[in-house]
């Protein structure tokens, strides 16, 4: 047996190995052994177990055909891969973690009839951890990071962190991990000195972990001095930075050296290494790239630490691109419409006012600001709100300007309006019996852009434009082909499409119109899908095709607008109605309406 399998403890064990099977109507189970292989799992995303039953019988003989019942406890997911047992009496099914990273025991249960058995299955490797300083000085803060992560190392998001600490106050005591399994917060020192056991807890009952992290606070006065925090620094010019160091009140000694280290920016001098004098410890920074900057000041010897969060910022804009959340609007839509500047170097531009116009707008709209100042990642912003008409493609255009002279515009199209229609088929004929054809066809609406217009109601209509007049003969292909060869085309009666015998339409004296009409749609109208389609199919005697020519009519009406597509063809024939002398073609070898050559002689 393998080393990471295990039988259910209490279970008979018999070997049965050279037992016959059997499968009798009326078996029943007798034992069940469960096997779970490995009997311990890791909480990555790719774990899984094979579960394993054997059913015997009350004489130890195994069992085929039985249908084993599987479940499992505690979030554990089960795919039955095998629900009833085959002739080595075995049914199975796989256990997976199903995305749950919690650390937890999960019970599998095989259940045949009033006979089960059970494995339980350990599944680990979720851990939290903290990150940060050693020791901070009173009165100071720092960062603390926590880390949530599976077995694989990966961040788990969307979980909670319960946070305390034993000394000094957090920013927060319950977060909410990032899509990278983090959490930051904030510890305070306070004003008393001793040992700060920081904890971090995620989930709840028997999955729940902890970890903790003990920071000394110091009885040492350990922090910057200048600049205050959040200070704005131009790009290319120096900042100095000063820390002070004071041991129970009094200047460490001079000469102590302090390191510092910055997230952004070029220290003087480069080491970072600098020594105190009079408590006293400063350094120079500057940078070339606009962002963020912390700068942390430490000494090794007794792991103090302290950090200082300060912005370098671009002043000179240099360039503008102007964005649209959407350029595509519905009437009365509204969308952002976002600025952002650099400099020369590319460098994002904050602090500068960004003017918005509309330059162009057959919609009507308008804009909620004319006016915004960039933030740290160079944004300004204003809102675009569509009027009630249409603008036609790029119709609407905005503008935006800064520093006097630099802009750039960004086009806007308001038309979700059916503006275009077309309709199409294929060049296959359904024969759903020996008397109609079936040809389908799709309608497809969009907007002035192109897109796709959803729910539209598209209204269909077919009605005769004229027929032709001859006989079948065969060819020399042995196919059915109409003759003459050029037949005379002989346009509808009814002119003004009434449906009705109006004096001067009865061309031939039938006393009736000509032709009739001949096909018709699967329905009086369609309603547009998502992708702007409707299907619908045109339906139709087969004796009358070749010889009818009709006008199919597609019209789309939304928001007072009206769009309409047609289509004039010949009513097809199937080509294998048409291929075999030996039968006769739809309808018979006589025309439909005659042959006589001439559209003023019914025959």
């Amino acid at each position: 047996m393998d080393e990471n399998s295990s039988p259910l403890a209490g279970s008979p064990n018999n070997g049965g190995g050279g037992n016959p099977t059997t499968s009798p109507d009326t078996a029943e189970a007798g034992t069940i052994d469960l096997v779970a292989s490995p009997v311990r799992l890791d909480t990555s995303t790719n774990a899984q177990s094979a579960i394993t039953a054997r059913v015997k019988d009350s004489n130890g003989v195994l069992l085929q055909g039985v249908t084993v019942s599987f479940s499992a406890t505690n979030g554990g997911t089960l795919e039955v891969t095998q629900g009833e047992t085959d002739q080595a009496g075995v049914a199975s099914a796989i256990l997976t973690t199903d995305g749950d990273p919690r650390n937890r025991t999960v019970t599998i249960t095989a259940q045949s009839g009033s006979i089960s058995d059970s494995v339980s299955v350990d599944i680990s490797g979720t851990s939290l951890a903290i990150s940060g300083p050693t020791s901070i000085s009173l009165g100071s803060s720092t960062a603390l990071r926590v880390t949530l992560s599976d077995a694989d190392g990966n961040g788990i998001s969307g979980e909670t962190v319960n946070l305390s600490t034993t000394l000094g106050t957090l920013s927060a005591s319950t977060l909410t991990t990032s899509t990278n399994g983090l959490v930051d917060v904030q510890l305070n020192s306070g004003s008393t000195g001793g040992t700060a056991t920081v904890t971090a807890a995620a989930y709840s009952g028997s999955s729940t972990i902890s970890t903790t992290r003990d920071i000394v606070v110091a009885g040492d006065s350990f922090g910057f001095t200048s600049p205050a925090p959040n200070t704005e620094v131009d790009l290319n010019t120096q900042q100095e930075v000063t820390m002070e160091w004071l041991v129970n009140g009094n200047p460490v000694a001079d000469g102590t050296q302090i390191q510092f280290t910055a997230t952004r920016g070029t220290l003087t001098p480069a080491s970072g290494v600098v020594t105190t004098s009079g408590g006293q410890a400063s350094i120079d920074i500057s940078s070339t790239n606009a962002g963020i900057s912390t700068i942390t000041a430490s000494d090794t010897n007794s792991g103090l630490s302290a950090d200082l969060t300060f912005e370098f910022v671009a002043t000179t804009p240099d360039e503008i691109n102007l964005q649209a959340i959407k350029t595509q609007l519905d009437l009365s839509e509204t969308t952002e419409i976002v600025a952002v500047i650099r400099d020369a170097d590319n460098n994002l531009v904050k602090n500068q006012e960004v003017s918005f116009s509309i330059l162009e707008d057959g919609s009507g709209g308008s804009l909620t600001s004319s006016r915004d100042v960039t933030d740290s990642q160079g944004r300004a912003s204003t809102i675009y709100q569509a009027g009630a008409n249409t603008s036609g493609r790029g119709g609407v255009e905005i503008q935006a300007t800064v520093a006097g002279s630099i802009s750039d515009t960004v086009t806007l199209t308001v038309a979700r309006q059916a503006l275009r229609l077309a309709i199409g088929t294929g060049n296959e004929i359904i024969e759903p019996d020996t008397v109609r054809y079936i040809k389908d066809y799709v309608a497809i609406v969009t907007d002035a852009n192109g897109a796709p217009v959803e729910n539209a109601n598209i209204e269909l209509s077919v009605l005769p434009t004229g027929y032709i007049k001859g006989s079948y003969v065969p060819s020399i292909d042995d196919t059915w082909v109409i003759s003459p060869g050029n037949p005379v085309f002989c346009d509808a009666e009814d002119l003004n499409r009434n449906g009705q015998l109006d004096a001067g339409e009865d061309i031939n004296g039938s006393l009736a119109l000509e032709p009739t009409n001949s096909a018709t749609t699967s329905a009086s109208s369609v309603i547009s899908a998502t992708d702007g389609s409707a299907d619908f199919s045109l339906i139709y005697p087969q004796s009358h095709c070749n010889w009818v020519r009709v006008e199919l009519t597609a019209t789309v009406r939304v928001g007072g607008s009206e769009s309409v597509e047609s289509s004039e063809f010949f009513l097809s024939c199937a080509a294998s109605d048409l291929n075999n002398t030996d039968i006769p073609p739809p309808g018979g070898i006589e025309g439909l309406y005659g042959s006589d050559q001439a559209c003023n002689v019914n025959d």
